[in-house]
């Protein structure tokens, strides 16, 4: 959960004071390039808080009081991760960690391989104690409209290998993103202090890139494209965003939701 978090937001005050503010609401379309596969997002923002659901599916996400919810409707129950929270699970998973770390290290491209393939998907940069490879954010000359949105590409490459291009509308070219971009700072930098507590370089990595990326970006993309050898593999489009107070229960744990230990056996 932790990552994906991270890759998508890439992107506080009180409760209580959020009907005072102007909210934002974000929906975002993303395009599996390979199956067909589409998914729709929806982010709400206001006064530090955020809220994130995709359709289809059955969760939501809030982050408000520096504080992460994750929240199943289907089980009808929620998880919190706090600083507190996080600093227990790392005295739980750090002996853990410390091992995979090791094992790594003299595991065989072959075993690496067996070991993605059996956790659905790529380790991340830096498992293994492998040097992370130099990342570059560069500004392009290439410019497109996309759903009448001006904006400019930015590319980010790794090793020099292009990893993700996106076309950015500048902070202020967005009627509502400047309350968006200031709660996903906040969270990005309550995770990055979260991941402090791990004995897991490429987590802190990751989160510290996130944070980076935001700030480099300097603005919020209305399309963003992930290539994995040189490949598209998939997009998200921004599709609309609009600006208006939004009721402070939109940011609440639904009534009657069970609380579970984050930290429990699934």
């Amino acid at each position: 959960m932790i990552p994906k978090t991270l890759s998508l937001l890439i992107l506080g005050l009180s409760v209580g004071m959020s009907t005072a503010h102007a909210g934002t609401k974000l929906e975002t379309v993303n395009r599996d390039l390979s199956g067909g596969r589409t998914t729709t997002i929806n982010t709400w923002a206001q006064a530090g808080m955020i809220r994130v659901e995709t359709a289809p599916n059955d969760s939501t996400m809030i982050f408000k009081d520096d504080t992460i919810y994750a929240i199943s409707h289907k089980e009808k129950s929620y998880m919190a991760m706090d600083r507190a929270s996080m600093k227990k699970m790392a005295e739980t998973l750090n002996p853990a960690l410390q091992m995979l770390q090791e094992r790594m290290k003299t595991m065989t491209p072959e075993q690496r391989a067996q070991m993605e393939k059996m956790l659905g998907g790529k380790l991340p940069n830096g498992v293994g104690g492998e040097p992370e490879p130099q990342q570059e954010i560069k500004r392009t000359s290439r410019n497109d409209k996309i759903n009448g949105y001006s904006c400019s590409y930015v590319e980010v490459r790794e090793a020099g290998v292009l990893t993700d291009e996106m076309c950015v509308v500048p902070g202020n070219g967005l009627k509502g993103s400047a309350e968006l971009m200031a709660a996903a700072k906040k969270m990005a930098a309550v995770m990055q202090d979260m991941m402090s507590s791990m004995d897991a370089p490429w987590l802190k990595q990751m989160a510290q890139k996130q944070m980076q990326n935001f700030e480099a970006l300097g603005g919020i993309p209305v399309l963003s494209r992930h290539f994995v050898d040189g490949k598209p593999q998939n997009e998200t489009t921004l599709t609309d965003i609009s600006s208006a107070p939004l009721a402070a229960t939109l940011f609440e744990i639904p009534a009657g939701y069970t609380k579970k230990d984050i930290m429990a056996p699934r």
